[in-house]
Order: structure tokens, then sequence, then C-alpha cells
């Protein structure tokens, strides 16, 4: 750290990613929630097609993705904002909605990144504790901010409160309210159906996750007119390239091959949870792509370690309220097993 860094920052790093690997090593890579397979065949070609045009600038609003996502949604185009992946978008949410000073409300947990972009922003976070369950605490929607941010299902453990449920809870809310649907689609449901009867609301989705587009960033933002024009109004400018937005806009219409990236993760989590709680480890529900366990005896760090050494990446969060627990991203079927057999468990 530098003398000349400011001072609000403080002396913490910035977000720490998940160890990347260099392409082509032999790792089963289940520790940073990237699809299990990879994107739509027709992704390839779409991008070959785009080349020819990157001495052109991509369209500012990110046309025609922009439009295709709106007919996806059964919203208008002016409801949907791109964003060079969701992180993006949420860091363009602090800057459109919170001013230096004012309070934004976070779960605890939820994905670390946030605290850091409020940090960014001159913002001050208020801390609701949220139970593994997934259930909104009152105090989330009467503690004093200008915004409110919730991950469902939640970062990093999974857990998920229906549309419903999150529109009890936050019924007399009047601030901006986001809702971090990276892991929707994994879910039972999503709170866009409700977006209507909500004008405070904004849901950030992304392409990385059930897509598989994880090394193109690809996020949006939908919303009321209003609130997506002020979020525009802040990100940078031709925030998504040529080459994301064809590729992205071959894999929204590709919804088979969607389909079947949705259908192994939800089909192998359970099984992996119930093996790895069969073996003692105390998994908490998921309805993300990944699960976060304790194993058996709390070594979380030392568990990490042994997997690594056999090849097999796992993310521990050491910081927090589950530091004694390890997030494993549900791999292929072969994967999940290889995982296992590394932990000792019979499947």
């Amino acid at each position: 750290m530098s003398r000349y860094r400011r001072a609000s920052l403080g002396s913490e790093s910035g977000y720490v990613p998940g160890e990347q690997p260099p392409d082509g090593a032999h790792w089963i890579k289940l520790n940073t929630n990237e699809s299990p397979l990879p994107p739509s065949p027709r992704v390839g070609p779409a991008v070959n097609d785009a080349v020819a045009s990157l001495h052109r600038y991509p369209h500012p609003q990110g046309e025609p993705l922009r439009s295709a996502l709106a007919r996806h949604h059964g919203l208008s185009p002016e409801s949907v904002v791109l964003g060079n992946g969701a992180d993006q978008v949420l860091e363009s949410c602090f800057r459109a909605f919170a001013d230096p000073g004012d309070a934004v409300v976070l779960t605890q947990p939820t994905y670390s990144l946030l605290s850091l972009l409020a940090r960014l922003s001159g913002a001050r976070v208020v801390t609701v504790p949220l139970d593994d369950g997934g259930s909104i605490p009152e105090a989330f929607a009467t503690a004093p901010g200008v915004m409110r941010l919730l991950c469902n299902p939640n970062s990093p453990t999974g857990s998920w409160a229906p549309p419903a449920d999150v529109a009890g809870a936050l019924a007399g809310v009047h601030s901006v309210v986001v809702i971090d649907e990276a892991y929707c689609d994994f879910a039972p449901e999503s709170c866009v159906p409700l977006l209507a009867g909500h004008p405070n609301w904004l849901v950030v989705r992304t392409f990385a996750k059930s897509y598989g587009l994880a090394g193109l960033r690809v996020g949006y933002a939908l919303g009321h007119p209003d609130l997506i024009a002020d979020v525009a109004a802040v990100i940078e400018t031709y925030p998504v390239d040529r080459l994301a937005l064809a590729a992205a806009g071959a894999a929204l219409a590709d919804q088979a091959h969607h389909a079947r990236i949705v259908e192994m993760v939800v089909s192998e989590r359970e099984p992996l949870a119930a093996a790895l709680r069969g073996a003692g480890w105390d998994v908490i529900p998921s309805q993300g792509n990944s699960v976060l366990g304790r194993p058996l005896g709390g070594d979380a760090a030392g568990v990490l370690i042994e997997l690594r050494q056999q090849g097999i990446l796992v993310r521990r969060f050491p910081d927090g309220d589950h530091g004694d627990r390890l997030r494993i991203s549900i791999g292929t079927p072969e994967q999940n097993r290889a995982l296992l057999a590394a932990l000792g468990i019979g499947v």
C-alpha cells in the first residue's frame, strides 16, 4: 500500500477472486461457481462473425442484446441496462444511488464485493445478520439506508427466499432495493415478475453462471425505466464489447443448451450435498450452483489444502461467520465423484 491511497479505503486489499490456474492446467476447478459445461455451440460462430466489425464501436446501449433480453423477460428495452459483467452493474448502482456518507444496507453474509463497492463510493455500510435458511430479517427492511442489496440466492451460502417472501419482507421499503440474482436460474423462481409492482426494485443478472460465459463479462439490470436510466447515466461508455454482445445473444437464443446447464447443476447439487452430509459434513441447503459445508471436525483450511494437493480447487472465506466451511461449486458428475473420492467418501 502506498502513502497516496485514499484514507477512506483503509489498508485492506481489493476484492480477492478465487484462484484461476493457467488454462490447460489439469485441475478440477470447483472454486469459482463457473458453469460445469462450456457455452452453447452457437457462441463460437457468433463471435467469429463479430470480429469483422471490431473497427466499429459497439452499440452504446448494447443492442441487439438489450432488446432480446427485454423480450426474454417480457419487459420494454428501456427496462434493461447492460454492463461489463454484473459487477459493473452493481458498482453503477452505488454511483447512481449512494452519495458519500449515505447508508447502504447489506446482509451478513453476502457477496464480498459489495462492501468494497460501498467503500469505493464512500457509502456507510449497515449490516444485518442473515440466517442460513434464507429468510429476510425485519431489520433489513427497517434499517435506515438509501439502498438495500440482497443476493438471492445468497452468496456464499446458497440460501434462497421465495419472491413472495421478499416482497412481503420489503413491503414498507421506499429506498432502492437491488436484488442480485446471479444464481437465480438454479432456484425455483425469480423476482423479475414482481418488478411491475415494485418501481424501486432492480434485479441484476449475469451470463457468467447458467449461460457458461464467465470468460466474457456480460451482466444486466432490469427494473423501472426511471431507475434503469439512473444506472445508465453513470455506467461507462460502451460497457459491453461487440464480441461479448454477440456471444451473449447467441447463448440467450439457445435456451435448450441453457436448460442443460441448469439441469446438470440442479440434478447434481442435492446428491453431492447428501453425500457430504452422510460423511458428517454440515451443509447449508442451497438453491445456487454450489454448496457451503463444514467438514467433520471443522478443519476447512486443512481440507482445502489436502484437496489442492490432489488437484481439486474449492473455496474458503476465512473472514466472517463461515471460515470453518468450504464452498464447493457443482461440477460435472465425473468431477463431483472425483471430489468425493478425494475426500474418502464413497458414492
